[in-house]
């Protein structure tokens, strides 16, 4: 049984190392957890032409761009906070929020509970995110969770390749797909997996 995705759990990043030549370099960081996850929405854009020939539609080509994605998750620590934002703590651990700030490039990771017990791994491998919405209000006589969400844009990689040497985007494996061997899924947290991809020159 394939099973449905029915969950969501785990979701870990890595900054991409800035001046790095390859793929060994640029995810030498090491890997930590962003947040407890709640939902999250992954939206690829794509852009699709139409040749118009003899009066009728001839051809069509389509193309893809960037994926949105938008984690909500339970609650974001100032440490987390400043590191995918690229944000400042000073010596007394206080956050500063500056407008030059540049978020850094990260890669990003997380999986999806089918319904047979069996995950779906995730890793994204270049993107950034943008400052969360902050919502807040006063306790009433019923508790109400003020959960932040985090949004990000996700493009091709410049180390993670394919056979014909264009970037990967994201790769994604079931635990219980034929081949998938045990280290893959065991080590997908702890190393950022780029596979056996070896481009032709």
């Amino acid at each position: 049984m394939a099973g449905v995705l029915i969950g969501l759990s785990d979701i870990h990043y890595t900054k991409i190392a800035s001046g790095a030549k390859d793929a060994t370099t640029a995810f030498a960081n090491s890997i930590q957890k962003l947040a407890k996850a709640i939902e999250a929405k992954v939206t690829p854009k794509t852009s699709n032409t139409v040749l118009y020939a003899d009066d009728g539609a001839a051809e069509s080509t389509s193309a893809e761009g960037e994926t949105e994605m938008e984690f909500k998750i339970d609650a974001l620590t100032n440490a987390v906070y400043a590191d995918i934002l690229g944000k400042e703590i000073n010596e007394d651990g206080v956050v500063i929020d500056a407008s030059g700030d540049v978020a850094p490039n990260i890669a990003l990771a997380f999986r999806s509970l089918k319904s047979n017990g069996k995950y779906r791994y995730f890793w994204y491998y270049k993107g950034n995110f943008q400052l969360p919405e902050e919502n807040y209000k006063t306790k009433g006589e019923s508790v109400e969770y003020n959960t932040p969400s985090v949004k990000g844009v996700f493009v091709n990689s410049d180390f993670v390749k394919n056979s014909k040497g264009e970037g990967i985007k994201r790769m994604f494996v079931d635990e219980d797909d034929e081949n998938v061997t045990p280290d893959v899924i065991a080590n997908w947290f702890t190393e950022v997996y780029t596979g056996p991809t070896t481009p032709t020159p």
